[in-house]
């Protein structure tokens, strides 16, 4: 089958196409030689890149435009003044530099104030120390004035023993005296001088008694007392009985608020009573009695 039909040869091919090919190689060195001319540089690697000049630009015929130079600017002929002058710049006022504000002078002070001294605390007077109070206590000698005749002595006397027994079940002996405060002892002395005994240095004896049988001692009486008058000795003597609910009385408020307590107890008035009254028909708004309780179990 080979045989009968052999491959073509090169030669065969270029009689028959001869014309053919020949255009169309001339067409391709066309070409080639539009594109070489239009880029000088193609091909040549070792060429620098030569700078391209503004406003070419490659046509696609073969032969090269020439590159246009930039237009020349027409000269603007000189205005009639020769020399320019510049415009005379409005002339702009310096700035001032600002100043600082001036303070508003303060009127002057018409008379220095002289500096105020460093404040020294004043020393503290120095006040005696205050005397501590006394004790009130149970006197059983009061000394009393009698003026021009001399000084004496109101004497308490509690002979007959008398005993209580208190609320927290405790015995006690029961004594009768005069406080020892001051105020006491001066209104003592006041309702003394009411009895203006004069003529003698007069004293007073007071007397306690447990039990009486006096006729004047009558059932709804607290407290009872008699007097009795010396003229030669110039003594005056009281004797005074509490009966027993009153001892027992002034036991329990001594218990709960010592002597002071004694002194608000409901009898206390009527035995104050008793001691002053026979002397000058009245008794002290003060409290001048006391009372001094002493265990005795």
């Amino acid at each position: 089958m080979n045989e009968a039909n052999p491959r073509p040869t090169i030669l065969d091919v270029l009689k028959r196409h001869g014309f053919s090919i020949l255009l169309g190689v001339s067409v391709l060195v066309l070409i080639i030689a539009i594109v070489f001319i239009a880029t000088p540089t193609l091909g040549q690697p070792w060429a620098r890149a030569a700078v391209p000049t503004l406003g070419v630009r490659p046509t696609r015929t073969a032969t090269p435009t020439a590159t246009p130079l930039p237009p020349t600017p027409t000269p603007i002929p000189p205005t009639a003044t020769a020399t320019p002058v510049p415009p005379t710049a409005t002339p702009i006022p310096p700035t001032p530099t600002p100043l600082p504000p001036t303070e508003t002078p303060l009127p002057p002070t018409a008379t220095p104030a002289p500096p105020t001294p460093t404040r020294v605390p004043p020393t503290p007077t120095r006040r005696p120390p205050t005397a501590t109070p006394v004790p009130v206590t149970i006197l059983f000698q009061v000394p009393i004035d009698n003026g021009e005749w001399g000084k004496e002595f109101i004497y308490v006397k509690n002979e007959e023993p008398i005993y209580v027994v208190g609320s927290d079940g405790h015995r006690y002996r029961a004594e009768l005296g005069f406080l020892s405060s001051p105020s006491a002892l001066q209104k003592t002395q006041e309702f003394w001088s009411y009895a203006r005994l004069g003529g003698a240095n007069w004293k007073m004896i007071l007397e306690t008694r447990a039990s009486v049988q006096w006729v004047s001692c009558t059932d709804k009486m607290n407290v009872c007392s008699e007097a009795a008058w010396s003229n030669p000795q110039a003594s005056v003597t009281i004797k005074v009985y509490l009966k027993p609910h009153v001892w027992q009385a002034l036991l329990n408020d001594y218990l709960a608020g010592g002597w002071q307590a004694t002194t608000r107890n409901a009898y206390y008035g009527e035995v104050q009573n008793a001691i002053f009254y026979p002397l000058v028909k009245a008794a002290p708004d003060a409290p001048c009695v006391g009372f001094q309780f002493t265990r005795v179990d």
